[in-house]
């Protein structure tokens, strides 16, 4: 499978699962986006990302959200209300870059691709919504950066469509995020197992974009070759936002991350081996043939004076019958166990 690097850090099978926070509607002024990139440096993200859209061209005036988390809503209102001035966008770019955090965006329209580019950001998102806008993504592919491509509401079909496009406009960085555009998502329609088949089908890295509540699924993600996560992260002390019954607090996000890493260790290699603990410990705890008897040189071998019981470092009990009918060279004692050498 394909490995994409993404600035300093690579994804893939063979490297640490990528953590990405969106901030996202978590913040409405410098002040409270400084708090969220402060909280996240704490915890050693690997990446935050936020959202750089306008009212007027992400949506109608007469089309609605109507979700557990937000109910029947003007989108435009509320989209107007979220809504990130580019200055403030700009600063908190530069901060992050000050602090030596990777920090990138998702546009919502054609016109935001110049905001974008403007605030040369090394990574662009590409949210569910536009993820069969093939026109955008025809012009995102040229910018050649790597993008992060959300499938959430698209069928196999529909994704194939659309890694080709990106693929057939020269652009091979290109990681793919399983999602499920729901907010919250409900735990049964996750469908995890779509995270293997994306990968299956085009080779490059795929991750999960996290909605639901609690830290299961995406932990369930990484288990499941999940190569990045992505999750909402928020700051209690900020303006509250629709997204805030999915998205984490610090100590949540630092917990998901400890949980991730540990996963990562107990995952190994794949290959069937004794560990080294595992070494050590078989010499006691396995089983092999002893004698149970005192046993005097010249003796053949019968199944009353040997048994198979710990310790592990005699001969190993697959070799029970072939030992029956040999003969001793030496004296053996009780609860010695068996060596190939005690034998004529």
């Amino acid at each position: 499978m394909r490995s994409i690097k993404l600035v300093n850090k690579w994804v893939g099978d063979n490297y640490p699962c990528y953590c990405v926070a969106e901030i996202g509607g978590s913040f409405h002024t410098f002040a409270e986006a400084k708090r969220l990139i402060d909280s996240l440096h704490d915890i050693e993200v690997d990446a935050i990302k936020f959202q750089t859209f306008e009212a007027e061209t992400i949506t109608t005036k007469k089309n609605y959200f109507n979700m557990k988390a937000t109910g029947k809503i003007s989108q435009y209102r509320l989209f107007k209300k979220t809504e990130v001035d580019k200055e403030i966008q700009k600063q908190i770019v530069d901060y992050a870059a000050n602090l030596g955090i990777v920090i990138f965006s998702a546009p919502s329209h054609m016109h935001d691709l110049k905001t974008i580019s403007e605030l040369e950001l090394p990574i662009i998102k590409i949210g569910s919504d536009l993820a069969c806008h093939i026109p955008l993504l025809k012009e995102v592919s040229s910018i050649g950066k790597p993008i992060i491509l959300s499938t959430g509401m698209c069928t196999l079909d529909e994704v194939k469509t659309s890694v080709n496009t990106i693929f057939d406009s020269g652009n091979k960085n290109l990681i793919l995020m399983h999602c499920v555009s729901n907010y919250p998502a409900e735990i049964s329609e996750l469908n995890l197992r779509a995270i293997v088949t994306l990968k299956k089908e085009f080779g490059i890295p795929v991750g999960f974009s996290d909605h639901t509540l609690g830290l299961d699924s995406t932990i369930a993600s990484v288990v499941l070759g999940a190569n990045i996560i992505e999750r909402h992260f928020k700051d209690i002390k900020n303006s509250p936002n629709p997204d805030d019954a999915h998205a984490l607090t610090k100590k949540d996000f630092s917990r998901l991350i400890c949980s991730i890493r540990n996963i990562e260790k107990a995952l190994g290699t794949g290959e069937k081996i004794p560990t080294v603990s595992e070494q050590k410990n078989l010499q006691t705890n396995r089983v092999s043939i002893v004698a149970i008897k005192n046993i005097k040189k010249g003796t053949k071998i019968t199944p009353d004076v040997i048994d198979i019981r710990r310790p592990g470092t005699g001969i190993q009990p697959r070799f029970f019958n072939t030992v029956l009918g040999k003969t001793t060279k030496k004296n053996i004692p009780k609860d010695e166990p068996l060596d190939w050498s005690l034998f004529e």
